[in-house]
């Protein structure tokens, strides 16, 4: 990350030049935040109306915990352990702009 670039503004750059293909562990990585902070980063960009945020899977397998690959540090509500919250899948993305442009362009 250049140093003239907030974290804010590299975040934003990295979904937009991936094209949000990044895992939030990733992105957060590449610019050098914890994961907490590249969140709290995305859902700025997201009440800005710059990014997008859908989501696109989640909640428990139907087979249970036995197939999942968090069984062992998830816990929903209703399974061994209880009291846990379901994993849920988004996906972060460039807003597209109303008039079907290219997408809006920050920084």
């Amino acid at each position: 990350m250049s140093a003239s670039v907030s974290p804010l503004r590299h975040i934003l750059r990295l979904v937009q030049e991936t094209r949000g293909s990044l895992r939030l562990e990733e992105l957060a990585e590449r610019a050098g935040v914890a994961p907490d902070e590249a969140a709290s980063m995305v859902d700025y960009w997201v009440a800005r109306g710059v990014l997008t945020r859908e989501e696109v899977g989640g909640g428990c397998p139907a087979a249970g915990c036995g197939g999942c690959a968090l069984k062992t540090s998830c816990a929903p509500s209703g399974r061994a352990g209880g009291g846990g919250i379901a994993p849920v899948l988004y996906a972060i993305r460039p807003a597209r702009p109303a008039d079907g442009g290219a997408g809006q362009r920050v920084g």
